[in-house]
């Protein structure tokens, strides 16, 4: 008798271990409410939208974004655009010179966010990491809110230019950069997207790698890190690694700060497509500004691109090099998240 009652109660037991193991799986927690206001749009658009002026989504008043949410009953993809400027300047509202772009873009049901983020200044400590990391964190903080912008976490694409081509680089090109043991949420969410659009942009921010990684057919022409440093000169180059004197610059400390911000030697086969277009002269570099926008940089992204097995399109005029096709910006962008 002992026995059955004791078989009766493990058939109880595993009977009662099957049943939860087939409950549907507890939902997971959604993200608290954002209070979103909406605004006049800056421009007429030719679609109906929801704009949001100047979401927040960091403690300085430069971690704001602007927000286009195409009407829609579905998620819909999203294009975050973040601004040129060398680090020091510009705004996320440049990118309303162009409403054609867009508008174009509403119109085929996708939502447009343009990100502002700290910049460099005197006696910069933290160097251009700080940036990197604002635009970072808009993307996550998005992602973080997906329902109250109505997008879909798994259509999301970068575009920049200039400085913020190379930011939508270093976030797309380094392996997902959430933290899951952050006590933020928010640093909890994945940065990985499925393009990347760059336009007059840098290879890497491992500056002092550019006379070999970029610029080796000049060498004979005395290009070394010497000569671009010394183009543009050493204040900039202290603030944008965030030194105090010269001294820093070859130390250890420095040589793994250039790792963290080089997106160049850490792309992997599993990274995004990229459209990258430069338009700059091929010729050798007479200015600094010459250099951040050299087609060289877009042709070292190819051809890297090619040898770790990542798509790329690249419109590179100066160079005679174009493997797109005729695809436009915008087509790409359609390609690559539109529904």
């Amino acid at each position: 008798m002992k026995k059955a009652v004791y078989l009766l109660a493990v058939i109880l037991f595993f009977a009662s271990c099957s049943q939860e193991t087939t409950d549907e799986p507890t939902p997971q927690s959604e993200a608290p409410t954002l209070a979103l206001t909406t605004s006049n749009t800056p421009f007429n658009t030719t679609t109906a939208v929801k704009f949001y002026q100047d979401v927040s989504y960091g403690a300085d008043e430069k971690n704001a974004f602007d927000f286009f949410a195409p009407t829609s009953d579905q998620p819909t993809p999203l294009l975050i655009y973040i601004h040129g400027g060398g680090f020091t300047g510009g705004d996320k509202r440049a990118i309303y010179n162009d409403q054609a772009f867009i508008n174009s873009l509403l119109d085929k049901g996708i939502a447009f966010a343009t990100v502002n983020y700290r910049l460099l200044g005197e006696n910069e400590t933290e160097g251009v990491i700080k940036s990197l990391n604002d635009s970072k964190t808009a993307l996550q903080f998005i992602r973080y809110y997906a329902s109250a912008f109505n997008i879909d976490k798994n259509k999301v694409a970068l575009m920049g230019g200039s400085a913020g081509a190379g930011t939508s680089l270093w976030i797309g090109l380094n392996n997902d950069l959430a933290d899951p043991n952050a006590t933020d949420e928010i640093q909890r969410e994945s940065t990985r997207v499925q393009a990347i659009i760059a336009t007059n942009t840098q290879s890497t921010y491992d500056v002092l790698s550019w006379d070999t990684a970029v610029f080796s057919e000049y060498q004979g022409q005395g290009m070394s890190d010497e000569f671009i440093m010394d183009m543009a000169g050493e204040s900039t180059f202290l603030t944008f690694y965030g030194l105090s004197s010269v001294e820093q610059i070859n130390t250890p400390e420095t040589d793994q700060y250039r790792q963290r911000v080089d997106m160049f030697n850490v792309m992997t086969s599993d990274d995004p497509e990229i459209y990258v277009n430069n338009r700059g002269p091929y010729l050798f570099p007479p200015s600094y500004g010459s250099v951040l926008h050299h087609p060289l940089h877009a042709k070292a992204l190819m051809d890297k691109a090619s040898e770790r097995g990542i798509t790329c399109v690249a419109v590179i005029p100066q160079m005679n090099i174009d493997n797109s096709n005729g695809e436009s910006i915008e087509a790409f962008i359609v390609r690559k998240i539109g529904n």
